[in-house]
């Protein structure tokens, strides 16, 4: 979906803060990575007039972006200001918390750095845990390894990153279910040879990989 904006959104970009600025260039990249539909289902986006007007705002942690649909279905950014209510958040990482997000963005999963490195999905699911670099299911199978905020598998190849090293453009995060009861630690296999590390990425979905850790 394109994103077109006015005159008036430029000039109201310009009088933002930093901090501001940034977040609106966040919203536009996740707006032009939906279709119609996506966006307009988005829970960050209210209908403000009439079904005639179809006037909306999209609302992140720190801006209001005022928009319309045009007569092709793109959206068009009228108008941006500051949030003033600081009740309004944007869901984010807790502290001790980790998200790791899959090769599209999407997160998957999270670690919990102060439940002995465990990894959750988002459904409160225990799948695995860190042992200094080596990941380790539940079932004892060595999984691969998190360095430099990457999971890399057997074969060198990346599976997961974090915030901070995420390729593409990161999806917002679900909300995080109740954490289950984490099951005992089987014996641990030994860590196979490490492989050349590469620059691709695995086919294989995150989420897929970290539940080997629990099959």
């Amino acid at each position: 979906m394109k994103v077109l904006i006015t005159p008036q959104f430029n000039e109201a970009m310009r009088r933002l803060n930093k901090d501001a600025q940034q977040e609106v260039v966040h919203l536009f990249s996740m707006v032009s990575a939906m279709d119609h539909e996506q966006f307009s289902s988005s829970p960050l986006l209210t209908h403000l007039a009439s079904a005639e007007e179809s006037l909306y705002t999209l609302r992140g942690r720190l801006v209001r972006i005022f928009c319309t649909f045009d007569s092709q279905n793109d959206i068009l950014f009228l108008d941006v200001g500051e949030v003033k209510d600081p009740s309004f958040e944007v869901q984010t990482s807790l502290k001790g918390e980790v998200t790791l997000f899959g090769r599209y963005g999407d997160p998957k999963a999270y670690i919990a750095t102060d439940e002995e490195n465990t990894i959750y999905s988002f459904t409160g699911e225990p799948l695995a845990y860190l042992d200094k670099q080596n990941l380790y299911g539940f079932n004892g199978k060595h999984l691969g390894w998190f360095e430099e905020g990457v999971i890399w598998d057997h074969l060198g190849e990346k599976v997961g990153f974090t915030d901070e090293v995420c390729p593409v453009f990161k999806r917002f995060e679900p909300f995080k279910g109740f954490k289950r009861f984490k099951p005992f630690k089987s014996f641990k296999q030994f860590a196979p040879f490490k492989r050349l590390k590469t620059t691709a990425v695995s086919n294989t979905d995150l989420l897929a990989f970290l539940e080997g850790g629990v099959k």
